[in-house]
C-alpha cells in the first residue's frame, strides 16, 4: 500500500500560520473576555451540554460513556454564524517591499479570522480567487476543519492573473444558499464601481459584508527618488521607467480619491469597512475589528 505523505514544507507553513493566528487572536481578545461578542471558551467544539427539553435522538452516547455527561451534538444548523471568507490571491498581491507581501499579510489575516470565528462556535469557509475562483472550502464547524482551510490557504498560490474581485463577487450566489457573513480580503486593485457592485448583490442575498482592504505603504505614499523602473505584477505589460518624486503630488492623490470611492461607496451600502496596511499589526487590526462588531452587535 502506498502511503500518502503530506509535504513537510507545506506542514511548516500551516503550523506557522496556525502560531501566527492563535497569537493574535489571543493578542486581540485581551481585555474584551467580558464582552458577549467573546463570550465562548476558546477551543473546538461539536457538543453543547444537554439541557432538559432537547431531543434525546440528539444526544452523543459516546461521549456519554467517555464521560458520564449528557451531550448534544452540534449541528450545522445551530451555529448562530455562517461565515465565508474571500481571499485576494492575484499577481498584485505579490508586492511587498519593507514589510510582508501583501499575500502574506492576506493569508496570515485570514487564518486569524477563520480561528476567531470556528473558536466562537460558529462556521467558516474559504473562497481564493484572482481573476476566477480557484478554490473553495464551505462553511463548516469542525475539530478538523481549520486544518483543512489552513492547508487550502497555504496551497493556493499567487499568479500573475489579473484580479476580478467584481465578477467572483456576483459568482459568489452560488456558493451562498444560506443567509451569513462574508468578509473580503485585498488590496481591490480594480474598478471600485465593479467591486461595490458586487458587495450590494451580496447584501442582496442576505450576507452582510465586512472589507479588509490591504495596501502596503509604499503603493500609499510612493517613497522613492531618482529613476525607478517599475514592473507589472499583473498581466503581461512590460516595465516602465520614471521618476516618482515628481508624480508623488498626483499619485497621492489619486490613491486618495481610490481609497475616498471605497469609503464612501461602503458607506452608503452599509458595509464595514476596514482599511489595513501590512504595517500594522494583525493584533490591531483584530482588536480594532472585534471592538466594532461590538458597537454594531452588542448583545451578540
Amino acid at each position: 500500500m502506498t502511503e500518502q505523505l503530506v509535504d513537510p514544507v507545506v506542514l511548516s507553513s500551516i503550523a506557522h500560520l496556525e502560531l501566527i493566528a492563535r497569537q493574535a487572536v489571543e493578542g486581540a481578545v485581551a481585555g474584551l473576555h467580558h464582552s458577549h461578542f467573546m463570550g465562548r471558551n476558546v477551543e473546538f467544539s461539536e457538543h453543547r451540554p444537554y439541557h432538559p427539553g432537547d431531543e434525546l435522538r440528539h444526544v452523543d452516547w459516546r461521549a456519554y460513556a467517555k464521560t458520564d455527561r449528557f451531550h448534544v451534538k452540534l449541528f450545522e444548523e445551530d451555529t448562530n454564524l455562517r461565515a465565508t471568507l474571500l481571499t485576494d490571491l492575484s499577481g498584485s498581491m505579490r508586492f511587498g517591499e519593507s514589510t510582508l507581501s501583501k499575500s502574506a499579510y492576506a493569508q496570515q489575516l485570514t487564518a486569524a479570522l477563520s480561528y476567531l470565528i470556528i473558536s466562537q462556535g460558529d462556521s467558516v469557509g474559504l473562497v481564493v480567487y484572482d481573476s476566477q475562483i480557484r478554490a473553495y472550502v464551505p462553511p463548516r464547524l469542525r475539530t478538523d476543519h481549520w486544518g483543512a482551510l489552513l492547508e487550502t490557504l497555504v496551497n493556493a498560490k499567487t499568479t500573475n492573473e489579473l484580479s476580478s474581485t467584481g465578477q467572483v463577487l456576483a459568482n459568489l450566489g452560488e456558493y451562498l444558499k444560506k443567509r451569513g457573513m462574508v468578509i473580503l480580503i485585498s488590496d481591490l486593485i480594480e474598478d471600485p464601481a465593479r467591486v461595490l457592485h458586487g458587495l450590494a448583490l451580496l447584501q442582496k442575498r442576505h450576507q452582510e459584508v465586512l472589507v479588509f482592504h490591504i495596501l502596503t505603504p509604499e503603493e500609499i505614499e510612493l517613497p522613492y527618488s531618482g529613476s525607478v523602473e517599475f514592473h507589472p505584477l499583473e498581466g503581461e505589460t512590460g516595465p516602465l521607467l520614471t521618476a516618482p518624486r515628481r508624480l508623488q503630488k498626483i499619485y497621492r492623490e489619486r490613491v486618495e480619491q481610490f481609497l475616498r470611492q471605497y469609503r464612501d461607496g461602503c458607506l452608503e451600502h452599509g458595509i464595514d469597512y476596514n482599511p489595513v496596511t501590512t504595517r500594522q499589526p494583525l493584533e490591531a487590526v483584530l482588536r480594532e475589528y472585534l471592538q466594532r462588531r461590538l458597537k454594531i452587535h452588542p448583545h451578540r
